[in-house]
């Protein structure tokens, strides 16, 4: 029983560290590319209503993806590190 928990806290931990580098890798895209993405979404944001998160800068966006794939790659990597009890 014990084995098998531990394997499913393993994965958990693994699965945290894969997203949070997948959200970190959009982040720094959006960064990279801002000034494409804002054009982009300057004309959808055409067609519908404005909102506070469609007006905020693509580089924000970005940055906001990399501090949340950080955040989670971290929390992934410490759940690894932890010492098990048994």
């Amino acid at each position: 029983m014990s084995q098998t928990l531990q394997r499913q806290t393993n994965q958990m931990s693994v699965r945290l560290v894969f997203w949070g580098v997948a959200i970190g890798v959009v982040g720094a895209i959006l960064r990279k590319h801002a000034e494409n993405v804002g054009e982009f979404v300057g004309v959808l944001g055409g067609r519908a209503a404005t909102s506070d998160l469609v007006t905020a800068g693509p580089a924000d966006w970005g940055m906001g993806f990399l501090i949340v794939g950080a955040v989670v790659t971290l929390t992934g990597l410490v759940g690894m590190a932890a010492p098990r009890q048994k």
